[in-house]
């Protein structure tokens, strides 16, 4: 079984201007600060203002160089995160037992049936309907006929009675009949919705191919990454093992700026040194397979190993192959290891190595990479 998806950026890199505005004697003046580390003083929205040393000298300049400095600094923080913060991401990691508790919450539903709305029929009833009908049936201007309704309403009470009676457990019957087939039809609905979705978990638990595939769509369609990645996976349920090509472009548009901050409040923006650069780029691959690797073990509690290969664009160079083991991504909270240090521990195959104190992965030619 094989599935491939194209993920591409979300988000954007570029940081907006910051600003924040306050009164001074002199009408109101705005800082602004935009992600070049560039300040700039605006007076009642006008640039080069003659009062901006009236502005400058007010208590609240200080307090608005500071705010725009420490949210220009968060803003940074923010996309460095996008990138070195992707494996803290992944959902929870399904465990066999997780999924023995959704087939023990699983309800098979009963059909509720219907109350026969009618009520049984009463002989005090019967009787006043009658009384009723002797009044319309015996009239005279000059006679109640208090006899004559009287006789009418004892010699025919039994037989209405019994007829009555028999019409209400007619109407009864028939009613109880539909019940019956509603029941039967919406119990057979509800134990084949029962043991569909307790197949599913089953199926799930298994590694069948078929929920495997949707479980691994469903899971690559979710993924949030902030470059374009090209991801491949090959499921093997007999050994257990998914195996994942994540390829990606030569340029990963990484964050090459740095911020400080002053002593005086304001924010200093530097170009990264190049083994910044390449600590960085080295950690935020690692992030990126752990965020991969560790959502990609749920596409099934079968999926006991997963072996992940990083490839440049192309296939023609390869970064890393690694070999991650579901029970060990169960056992640790990947959010907070040391990455560099965990993926060291398990089975790999790549060009690792240190240069000027940063830790950067080299590219192996394709033969090269299978062969190492």
């Amino acid at each position: 079984m094989s599935i491939t998806k194209t993920i591409f950026p979300q988000g954007s890199s570029y940081i907006p201007t910051i600003e924040k505005s306050y009164n001074f004697t002199g009408g109101r003046a705005t800082v602004q600060l935009d992600s070049m580390g560039n300040y700039e003083v605006l007076v009642n929205g006008q640039r080069y203002s003659t009062l901006e040393n009236s502005a400058k000298r007010s208590p609240e300049y200080k307090n608005a160089i500071t705010f725009v400095s420490q949210r220009m600094a968060g803003e940074f923080r923010k996309k460095n995160e996008d990138y070195l913060g992707l494996h803290k991401n992944f959902p929870k990691i399904q465990t066999l037992l997780d999924q023995q508790k959704n087939i023990d919450s699983l309800i098979l539903q009963n059909y509720e049936r219907e109350n026969f709305p009618l009520s049984r029929p009463d002989m005090a009833d019967i009787r006043k309907e009658l009384k009723e009908e002797a009044e319309i049936k015996f009239v005279d201007l000059y006679d109640d006929k208090q006899s004559e309704k009287k006789d009418f309403v004892n010699k025919n009470d039994s037989a209405a009675f019994r007829g009555r009676i028999q019409a209400y457990e007619e109407v009864q019957e028939f009613f109880n009949g539909i019940q019956d087939v509603k029941e039967q039809k919406n119990n057979r609905t509800y134990q084949r919705q029962y043991d569909k979705a307790k197949q599913e978990i089953i199926d799930y638990i298994n590694g069948e191919d078929k929920i495997t595939e949707e479980k691994i769509k469903n899971i690559l369609n979710s993924l949030s990454l902030p470059y374009r990645v090209d991801i491949s996976c090959f499921y093997s349920k007999s050994e257990g093992m998914l195996q994942t090509d994540i390829e990606l472009s030569s340029d990963l548009n990484l964050p090459t700026k740095k911020v400080s901050i002053l002593a005086s409040g304001k924010i200093s923006v530097k170009d990264k040194l190049v083994k910044e650069i390449e600590q960085f780029k080295t950690e935020a691959i690692l992030s990126l397979i752990y965020y991969i690797a560790g959502s990609l073990f749920n596409g099934s509690i079968n999926i006991k190993k997963q072996q992940v290969t990083v490839w440049i664009t192309g296939k023609r160079e390869g970064l890393l192959q690694v070999v991650f083991d579901r029970d060990r991504f169960v056992a640790h909270d990947i959010r907070t290891l040391n990455l560099l240090g965990d993926y060291n521990e398990y089975p790999r195959i790549d060009s690792l190595r240190i240069v000027r104190g940063a830790a950067q992965f080299d590219t192996l030619p394709k033969e090269a990479f299978f062969k190492k």
